[in-house]
């Protein structure tokens, strides 16, 4: 059980590591390279930030321990709720993003935890056709957003820079590295579903308490979007409240509607 442990901790570690400095770091540079509005950018970031959630719920639900990957999305999107929360509070801006500016994101925010306690609670997580109602609520998702984009549009601030102004080697390589950020994603998630099934099965550990430890590690790099788009807008002089709320939002969601999603998929198939 020791050596188990210590390849699920070593794999959740990895997994931190790699969305920080392989899929973080490049994606900012990428939207700044880009042009995009805060936004995209927070969208951008918060389907990368799920990439985590996505891989060790693929290898999870395969071995059949699907209430680990109820747990995992659920708390998931609990914690990043509450880090979006703390670092909203650290940064004195709390009181912006609970306003009414964002009543839309915060209603699917909430939605997004509602949805999977009802599933859970009423045993129809792992049932395929959950999969499939995630699954079009997602693309419906995609239409409302478009739509929303289309009304609003960019602000003055948020399109002011001039798109993929970058040097092109340097765009190539952000590419290559969230490429190779996703790559070694897959094979710690990998090491990370064994682990998980050897520590459910062999040694007999809660599932439950397994879906909170993985929930824990895979929100812990939407720690360091919230807490890293925070402290640049402020050293800007900008408001960054629009970056991290999508960004919250977006996480959610595909954690939701595309993770799940998916990871019902693997377990009708595979387990």
């Amino acid at each position: 059980m020791f050596i188990t442990g210590i390849w699920f901790v070593g794999s959740m570690v990895g997994i931190i590591l790699v969305a920080r400095f392989a899929l973080y770091i490049p994606a900012r540079k990428l939207a700044h390279a880009g042009g995009l509005s805060q936004s995209a950018t927070g969208q951008l970031l918060g389907y990368l930030t799920s990439a985590p959630e996505l891989v060790a719920t693929v290898f999870v639900a395969s071995t059949g321990l699907f209430t680990v990957v109820s747990t995992n999305i659920l708390g998931s999107n609990i914690i990043n709720t509450l880090l979006a929360t703390v670092a909203a509070v650290l940064f004195g801006q709390l009181r912006r993003i609970a306003g009414s500016r964002f009543r839309f994101e915060q209603a699917v925010v909430a939605g997004s935890i509602v949805v999977p306690v009802l599933l859970l609670v009423t045993g129809q997580d792992s049932a395929l056709w959950s999969g499939i109602a995630l699954g079009a609520g997602y693309i419906a998702y995609m239409r409302v957003m478009r739509s929303r984009q289309e009304v609003s549009g960019p602000s003055q601030s948020e399109s002011a820079q001039k798109p993929w102004s970058g040097r092109r080697s340097h765009i190539v390589l952000q590419v290559l590295i969230v490429i190779a950020g996703l790559v070694g994603l897959y094979f710690l998630g990998d090491v990370l579903g064994d682990s998980v099934y050897e520590l459910g099965v062999a040694f007999a550990v809660p599932a439950v308490i397994l879906g909170v430890l993985t929930a824990v590690a895979t929100s812990l790099p939407e720690l360091t979007t919230f807490f890293s788009s925070f402290a640049a807008h402020r050293k800007a002089g900008t408001d960054g409240n629009s970056e991290v709320v999508h960004n919250l939002m977006a996480s959610n969601v595909v954690n939701l509607l595309v993770v799940q999603a998916v990871g019902v998929v693997a377990y009708t198939v595979f387990a």
